[in-house]
């Protein structure tokens, strides 16, 4: 995918230059430019590209998931074309929607131009250096989601999403895929639901709850919250998923908070605590980075650790922290990323994202979480605040939170990518 992350960012520097031009020549107002939205090369059949252009990213988002859901199931073991044949022909479809909607279908002014421009810049600078594909794939989702009502994406995803699971499920207790063998001979029984591991159902699941949060927002009611935590009792006794269900409690938790604080309408937070709501990002990479230096170790094994606190919370989170431990020792940081071994998995996304993408771009996706979580906590849009404090904790344990499959609410961060004005948010 190096040709078509290569391909974007020239097309992308061209539409800039030629929307600058009539300032240049005293065409256009810079006033004007900066803060009208239009159509990128030209503004021909504008309705036209914005329809077709929002049918795109949603046809684009309904492939996304099915790589994921069905392609990267335990079917690709009985059917190996799903990988080397299907994947890529899909993969060059999803990207490729996503493409027409970014450069024909998608209105920017100077300001979201450059901002989304420079966001992108650096994430393909750092995807040319860690090459993994779902990074790519998540930053260019997020360029083409503007303009795409939030509730219509999430219609698509469970469209798609809910009937492939059913799908691969029903494959797999019929005994078509490939069953859970492997767990069966380590002894550790945990059902992986036709997947190869059990954490990967779980993200599934969890990322279709949020999709369901995200589609219902301020319609959701009491017996609906009242499934949502019926769920996450079946994720941790049956695939025994600990990091989603933690997630999915602690997500019904912050939604009947915020059911009970909306339940006269909207109702914004002070600048205190809309302030307190970003410094959870801060606060979670502080600790995420600072607790593996007080790691001693005192064993040969990885999680052969004290003192016994650490021990204790590194058990708890399945060896975590002493596996960030290991990765200090064993890779440098490098300032544009680097491509990550099998070993140590990094499962804290704090941490691997700063071994994957470098310094700099976690400094810039803090500062996108922040601005996020600041904004809707100030405009009274407490649901959305819950889906993302809900993904901070998830992104703690789990780094396939960068997985749209797993995340869906990483779409809440399109109107801080493009510096929208607050009330477009929702909306975009």
């Amino acid at each position: 995918m190096f040709g078509f992350a290569n391909g974007l960012l020239a097309f992308l520097a061209l539409a800039a230059v030629l929307d600058f031009l009539p300032v240049l020549r005293h065409r256009r107002v810079p006033a004007v430019w900066w803060g009208e939205e239009r159509l990128l090369f030209t503004t021909r059949y504008a309705s036209v590209r914005q329809k077709y252009g929002a049918w795109a990213f949603l046809l684009g988002v309904m492939v996304y998931e099915f790589i994921v859901v069905f392609n990267n199931s335990m079917a690709r073991e009985n059917w190996p074309w799903l990988q080397t044949r299907v994947s890529p022909v899909l993969d060059w479809v999803m990207y490729l929607c996503f493409g027409f909607k970014i450069l024909l279908g998608t209105k920017y002014n100077g300001r979201s131009m450059v901002c989304a421009g420079l966001l992108y810049f650096v994430a393909r600078w750092v995807y040319f250096n860690g090459q993994n594909i779902w990074w790519l794939g998540l930053c260019v989702a997020l360029l083409a989601a503007k303009d795409v009502p939030l509730r219509r994406v999430m219609k698509a995803f469970l469209a798609c999403g809910v009937p492939t699971l059913a799908l691969v499920e029903l494959l797999h207790f019929a005994g078509i895929i490939a069953p859970d063998a492997a767990s069966e001979r380590n002894g550790s029984y945990r059902l992986m639901f036709g997947y190869g591991h059990p954490n990967t159902f779980g993200g599934v699941m969890f990322g279709l709850l949020l999709a369901w949060v995200l589609l219902r927002r301020t319609r959701l009611t009491w017996p609906e919250l009242a499934g949502v935590a019926a769920v996450g009792v079946f994720l941790m006794v049956g695939p025994k998923s600990r990091s989603a269900a933690l997630c999915t409690f602690l997500l019904v938790l912050l939604l009947a908070l915020a059911k009970l604080r909306t339940r006269r309408g909207l109702h914004p937070g002070s600048r205190p605590l809309a302030a307190l709501c970003a410094a959870t990002v801060p606060v979670l990479a502080a600790v995420s980075y600072i607790l593996p230096l007080f790691v001693v170790k005192v064993g040969p094994w990885a999680n052969d650790i004290g003192p016994g606190w650490l021990k204790k919370l590194d058990d708890l989170l399945t060896c975590r922290i002493s596996l960030a431990w290991a990765a200090y020792r064993v890779f440098d940081i490098k300032i544009a990323g680097q491509m990550l071994p099998d070993w140590p998995a990094l499962d804290n996304i704090f941490v691997y994202l700063l071994y994957l993408t470098g310094p700099v771009m976690v400094v810039l996706v803090c500062a996108l979480m922040m601005t996020a979580l600041y904004g809707y906590a100030r405009r009274g849009q407490w649901q959305a605040v819950a889906c993302l404090l809900v993904m901070l904790a998830y992104g703690y344990m789990e780094s396939q939170v960068t997985h749209l499959t797993s995340d869906p609410a990483l779409l809440l961060l399109c109107g801080a990518v493009f510096a929208l004005p607050r009330e477009r948010w929702l909306d975009e």
